[in-house]
């Protein structure tokens, strides 16, 4: 028989982490991927059977069945999968007991692939976040560690799903470095660094992009008198944030009072949001090709201006009813 070595070598405890980062940043990038993918079928499902039925009653429909099959899976098998998840990524990550673990990541990836494809004005980046802890969470689980370490992973995977969604490894990093972690330490910040940077690489490769530099065929031009526009812009943008978060908290406190259940104010949220969007023009009811018309200045400025109204007040009637996903209604 043959002899094997009773001493083998054993990884250091940076080692290990490094190793849970890659893991924690392969699984996220696959999960956020899954996840938009199912998402841009879903929609273009949806936008064709409003080109083939009539839109005021096919939009509707799908926004409240889709809405309450979302609430009730959350409502029966995960409540702390509401909203936009990452209150209760922080809340964890500041040692309050809040569930992460695979069952959470399951539940909020269904019920975000249901919110978003049935049409309701959110984004998938806060579900990501969530979901990509979650499965930090349950890493955690499978290799007991003590509570710091436990903290550590949640970190990595919040930064690993921010970056898979945004296909931003940097803004990952700094999202747990400004917004999650106070006291980062070194191995804390690399393994954040190696867990987004492997999170949105999975994620780019997978969705046919390269990893390129995509430059501007045209130089932008800039000029020292633009500069005030840039302050009132600037300046505009967190007036409307703070009239986004004052909203946010007014509908809240109405969906309070209205009591019902979790899984009817989705669908009632769903329902509205059709019944608003059939009645906009076919190219402006896809977010994901809303995002690329305004990006490529498609669009004049009375089209602008109704996009704005729309999906800020949708985005308030989803962000109240507790929907999974984020103040992001451009995907």
């Amino acid at each position: 028989m043959p002899q094997f070595p009773n001493h083998l070598p054993r990884l250091r405890p940076r080692q290990v982490a490094i190793l849970e980062a890659c893991l924690i940043g392969l699984v996220s990038g696959l999960a956020a991927f899954f996840l938009k993918q199912t998402v841009g079928w879903l929609g273009g499902a949806r936008q064709q059977m409003a080109g083939a039925y009539p839109a005021f009653l096919v939009l509707p429909l799908i926004g409240i069945v889709g809405g309450g099959l979302s609430g009730w899976l959350i409502d029966r098998f995960a409540p702390s999968a509401a909203g936009s998840g990452i209150p209760q990524v922080k809340m964890a990550l500041a040692g309050i007991p809040t569930p992460l673990n695979s069952q959470i990541a399951v539940v909020k990836l269904l019920s975000t692939m249901l919110t978003l494809g049935s049409g309701l004005s959110l984004g998938r980046q806060g579900p990501t976040v969530q979901i990509s802890a979650a499965i930090a969470g349950q890493i955690s689980r499978l290799f007991p560690t003590s509570p710091e370490h436990r903290r550590q992973l949640l970190a990595c995977g919040a930064a690993a799903g921010l970056a898979a969604g945004f296909n931003a490894p940097i803004a990952g990093v700094l999202f747990v470095v400004e917004e999650l972690l106070q006291d980062v330490s070194g191995l804390t910040l690399g393994t954040a660094i190696v867990a987004s940077f492997i999170g949105a690489v999975v994620s780019r490769l997978l969705g046919g992009a390269e990893l390129t530099l995509e430059l501007l065929a045209t130089k932008p031009q800039f000029s020292p008198t633009q500069i005030p526009l840039f302050l009132l812009l600037g300046a505009l943008a967190g007036l409307l944030g703070i009239l986004l978060v004052q909203g946010i908290v007014l509908s809240l406190k109405i969906n309070q009072k209205i009591k019902l259940s979790l899984p009817w104010r989705i669908a009632l949220a769903g329902g509205i949001t059709g019944l608003v969007l059939a009645f906009l023009p076919a190219s402006l009811r896809d977010n994901t090709n809303l995002q690329q018309m305004l990006v490529k200045s498609m669009l004049d400025w009375r089209s602008i201006a109704l996009i704005f109204v729309v999906k800020f007040c949708l985005t308030l009637v989803a962000t109240g009813a507790s929907a999974p996903g984020a103040c992001l209604p451009l995907r």
